[in-house]
């Protein structure tokens, strides 16, 4: 991503697109959690996360929303039509979604700085061990 394009990604259909007008996501990551794999099929989702303004969104989704073992609430955005998860939001992150980045045109920037639920990662599903992973979400920042 740079200062003088914006990203931009859909759906598997189209129906749903977005634009996202931030330089940089304020993180990255990858998490094996099961909900995750289950809302992926596959063995992680891969996040990026912005501020929910710097984020247009284009068409109607449907919503899933699960409480995580934290007791906070995730709710999942997804296609009606294709079914394509495009984000979601966490009950303790008021103000940021999470962008599935395979949903992302170019998303070639991807750089993950953490993996979370690492407990839970099938040995098949090979993630980067060059940078922090925790068996589960760690604490928050202070």
């Amino acid at each position: 991503m740079s200062s003088t394009q914006s990203a931009t990604g859909k759906c598997l259909c189209g129906s749903v697109s977005y634009t996202i007008k931030a330089d940089e996501p304020l993180r990255m990551a990858q998490c094996h959690c099961k909900d995750c794999q289950r809302a992926s099929g596959g063995g992680h989702m891969a996040l990026a996360f912005f501020k929910a303004d710097d984020v247009e969104i284009k068409g109607e989704t449907a919503s899933y929303a699960a409480t995580a073992d934290s007791g906070n609430v995730n709710t999942r955005h997804f296609c009606p039509k294709c079914g394509s998860r495009i984000y979601g939001e966490n009950s303790a992150r008021a103000g940021l979604v999470g962008l599935s980045v395979g949903c992302v045109d170019d998303n070639n920037w991807f750089n993950p700085a953490v993996v979370v639920y690492s407990k839970d990662r099938p040995s098949w599903d090979k993630t980067s061990t060059d940078i922090p992973n925790f068996e589960t979400m760690p604490p928050p920042a202070k």
